[in-house]
């Protein structure tokens, strides 16, 4: 019989027969308790890459209704490897971290291009694709192909350090990690065993209180017979949270709503956004913040907003200008050509799309009244007409 053994520091394999026992109850408790998500109906190497990058720092429920509308939208490679990116930033909309996208749409590209749409079979090709790393290559090639390539994402690592015992740090024992979800993985059926796993993590593995009752390997589990299952996996302390206030800062012109984007700026970096600054002490004076020569009057309208660890409060201000204004805007946008700067300019019911973000729904939300108009812009007129009115 093989047997293969760890440092207790490193977690403990035992013996390969009762690998597969334990590998066998927890399939059997997939097949029959898993949850009915449209991402599993389907499970096409494209679809199964789309779903995996969205679920990325993204809850199911949030990710259900965006993954069902962006396939119906681009419904296969070929459709959003040719798709616009501002529309494929607009089907994204409500998951952030929006590089994300512009990388999948970049691995999409090279996959239509190089290989005629059809996702590789081989781990050192799948890893070739923008976007893809290890665990996004091991999910697709297994779920999809059923192929025998262990994962390992966040609810993998926590399921394998309680049920072997593995008391290292989670977040820098990839290579240990990987080796022991590689001898647990039931090879036969590893699409399954690896949905499995991390359904195990999101319902009853869970990070604090586990369902260690509800758990069809209880009784194999190392953490539970030791009963330090709510003491591992260790992790690393939690970053602490940082409050930030910034001012978004809303200029309508005839022309419209200024937008800008520039990769030199710590947040937003990949889409277009508002114009924003620091309100109050900010750790990132350092930021490149754009200096646009108009004055702005405070609308008063505040919001929150998270972002990764920072706890954001957001004010509204405004500026409204004319069309000789705005030229000089651009010509101030033109000179600060180090920041490579672009703009564009948007209508005020069209901001959530030309702004990408959840944060433009929530300024629209503070400000929009019936018609949809800002705060100070008279009723009825156009552009033109509100500035000589004034």
């Amino acid at each position: 019989m093989e047997t293969s053994t760890f440092d207790p520091t490193r977690g403990e394999i035992g013996d390969l027969d009762s690998i597969r026992r334990s590998g066998k109850k927890l399939r059997d408790w997939f097949l029959r308790e898993k949850r009915d998500l449209p991402f599993r109906r389907n499970r096409t190497p494209y679809s199964t890459w789309v779903s995996e990058v969205m679920l990325q720092q993204t809850r199911v429920a949030a990710m259900i209704p965006i993954y069902e509308t962006f396939l119906q939208r681009f419904p296969t490679p070929s459709d959003l490897a040719h798709a616009e990116e501002e529309e494929v930033l607009q089907y994204w909309k409500g998951l952030g971290y929006y590089s994300r996208a512009k990388n999948l749409q970049k691995g999409m590209r090279k996959l239509v291009q190089e290989f005629d749409g059809v996702f590789p079979r081989s781990l050192d090709s799948a890893l070739s694709l923008p976007g893809i790393g290890p665990y996004t290559a091991r999910a697709v090639l297994s779920i999809s192909y059923d192929l025998p390539f262990a994962v390992l994402d966040g609810n993998a690592k926590r399921v394998l350090s309680r049920f072997f015992l593995f008391r290292g740090n989670i977040s820098k024992s990839d290579s240990v990690l990987q080796e022991i979800a590689d001898r647990f993985l039931d090879e036969r059926h590893a699409g399954e065993h690896n949905e499995a796993v991390m359904e195990l993590g999101a319902r009853i593995c869970l990070p604090a209180r586990p369902l260690c009752a509800q758990c069809p390997l209880s009784r194999d589990c190392l953490a539970v017979r030791e009963g330090v299952q709510n003491e591992i996996p260790v992790l690393e302390k939690k970053i602490r949270e940082i409050p930030l206030g910034i001012r978004f800062l809303i200029v309508r012109s005839p022309e419209g709503i200024l937008l800008l984007r520039y990769l030199k700026r710590r947040f937003f970096k990949t889409i277009f956004s508002l114009p924003f600054d620091w309100e109050g002490d900010s750790p990132y004076d350092s930021d490149p913040i754009v200096d646009l020569g108009i004055e702005f009057s405070n609308t008063g309208s505040v919001f929150k907003h998270s972002i990764t660890h920072h706890k954001i409060l957001g004010s509204i201000w405004e500026s409204v200008i004319d069309s000789e204004e705005a030229r000089r805007v651009e010509d101030r946008l033109r000179e600060k050509k180090e920041f490579g700067l672009e703009w564009k300019w948007c209508s005020w019911a069209d901001l959530e799309n030309g702004f990408p973000s959840s944060i433009a729904k929530k300024i629209r939300r503070e400000l929009s009244v019936s018609e949809r108009e800002l705060p100070g812009i008279l009723r009825g007129k156009n552009p033109s007409e509100n500035r000589r009115a004034e």
